[in-house]
């Protein structure tokens, strides 16, 4: 799953995130990347909330100091996680990251990688260059997810699997006031796609996107 859960606020900037965890466990997703999550006083201290309710491992991507902690990415797992790397992203305002975690699952290691990024193409293209390059060192299976905002990649098909295409659901917006699609989740071209599907729940400004997948 790739969710951006907008601070665990909805559209309207009511508290959600009670709802979003409630939502998430019961879809019982195994690997989970959450994007505009926070761990400070000001905002609340979200990735300890979620953890300790989805009962999960997780790792947090701190980019923006806010009060005495920071907001960001995470990713939420009951898979044992053998190591962690945040990799800061080229930034000319809010400052984006990406977040790798190895996991360890039946004996395989995979990467997953949760990533936000900017707002302005120029910026995008920047932060796609390092991301694609970052990739592209990697030799085990993985999955890239994330709010990418915007709904042109220009990822190289050679690279990864797009799951929504995969599925020929890429029609599909991942945001409810947008006929637009920024959310994805990618997969390397040695795992098997089997479903994808966007689930039209409204406790965000986007969609949660899910994938199954056979590694």
């Amino acid at each position: 799953m790739s969710y951006n859960i907008h601070s665990g606020k909805d559209l309207f900037m009511l508290p959600s995130l009670d709802k979003i965890i409630h939502f998430i466990k019961e879809e019982d997703c195994q690997i989970i990347g959450i994007q505009e999550i926070n761990e400070n006083n000001r905002r609340g201290y979200q990735v300890s909330r979620m953890k300790q309710r989805l009962r999960m491992n997780s790792a947090f991507a701190p980019n923006v100091k806010i009060g005495d902690g920071y907001y960001g990415i995470g990713i939420f797992t009951p898979y044992k996680i053998l190591q962690t790397n945040h990799i800061p992203l080229p930034s000319t305002k809010e400052q984006r990251g990406l977040l790798d975690v190895t996991l360890l699952i039946n004996h395989q290691r995979l990467h997953v990688m949760n990533t936000h990024l900017g707002l302005s193409r120029e910026e995008r293209e920047k932060q796609i260059e390092k991301i694609q390059k970052y990739i592209s060192s990697i030799k085990e299976p993985f999955l890239f997810m994330g709010d990418l905002n915007t709904a042109v990649t220009g990822w190289s098909s050679h690279q990864m699997v797009d799951t929504g295409k995969a599925c020929q659901q890429e029609h599909l917006s991942t945001l409810l006031c947008y006929n637009k699609r920024i959310d994805y989740i990618f997969v390397s071209k040695s795992i098997k796609v089997l479903n994808y599907q966007v689930v039209p729940v409204k406790l965000s400004d986007h969609y949660p996107i899910m994938a199954e997948i056979i590694i």
